[in-house]
């Protein structure tokens, strides 16, 4: 089986991976915007968009994005999919050029050495509504990862349209939540060597942005964007700001010819 891949543009390749429930149609008015200067691929991850199920496990997901890519690429990963982007940079790194983490974290879940993540209560809750009211969990989620930002309701109606165009597998949501709920690169950034921006929002409460400018020290050429004013979709609240940031790294992290 292969994964669902929308191509545009020309240039640099930037790879797209959405976050939990949704589709790479969420990238779309970002692609748009950069397609004169990279050549964007927008990915639907197992189960979501027009992608089939049946992966199941970080390490999958990632092997499944990693053998749709032809080149090296800059590899963006919003939230679920920046565990997705890790997880390539490790098992698959001659085919990740760089990496832009958005609203991520190496871990999403609190633990006791470790205050910046989701509450494992939140996630088993979100698990628990899955099989109770399918459509108010997905809305009610989609909710909390914009909230405290200047234009909510815009990046709300992009969120749910996304989600109405494409709903996700019910058994894709599922797989999804265990690498939320699994996923831990805390001990591993240091041995991933390729440029990395980590971007987040200043006023995210899903990927806490003191957690985010962590994860960006511990690699060797990392690095962080605090977006002010922004939560958890800095891509859709902030677009042309973040179209800018992200054409300079992905600029800057071009081989030497």
């Amino acid at each position: 089986m292969t994964l669902n891949i929308r191509s545009q543009g020309h240039g640099p390749d930037v790879v797209f991976l959405h976050g939990w429930g949704l589709s790479g149609r969420i990238w779309q008015p970002l692609a748009d915007r950069l397609s004169d200067v990279m050549r964007c691929h927008l990915v639907d991850l197992p189960g979501h968009g027009d992608s089939p199920g049946g992966y199941a496990g970080l390490n999958n997901w990632a092997d499944a994005v990693a053998s749709g890519i032809e080149r090296p690429a800059v590899v963006v990963g919003w939230s679920l999919g920046g565990l997705v982007a890790l997880a390539m940079a490790r098992r698959c790194p001659d085919r990740v050029r760089a990496l832009a983490p958005v609203a991520s974290l190496p871990r999403m879940v609190r633990e006791p050495d470790w205050s910046w993540g989701m509450k494992t209560s939140a996630i088993e809750a979100t698990r628990r509504g899955l099989s109770e009211d399918f459509s108010t969990t997905l809305s009610e989620f989609l909710m909390q990862q914009v909230l405290g930002e200047p234009g909510a309701a815009r990046a709300v109606r992009s969120l749910r349209n996304d989600l109405i165009d494409r709903p996700p597998q019910r058994s894709a949501l599922e797989r999804g939540l265990d690498i939320l709920f699994e996923a831990d690169f805390r001990e591993t950034l240091s041995a991933i060597d390729c440029p990395a921006l980590w971007i987040a929002g200043a006023r995210d409460r899903l990927a806490h942005p003191d957690g985010v400018a962590w994860a960006a020290a511990q690699m060797p050429r990392g690095e962080c964007w605090r977006v002010e004013r922004a939560a958890h979709a800095p891509f859709v609240s902030h677009e042309k700001r973040f179209a800018e940031r992200l054409l300079a790294f992905v600029r800057a992290s071009e081989p030497v010819a």
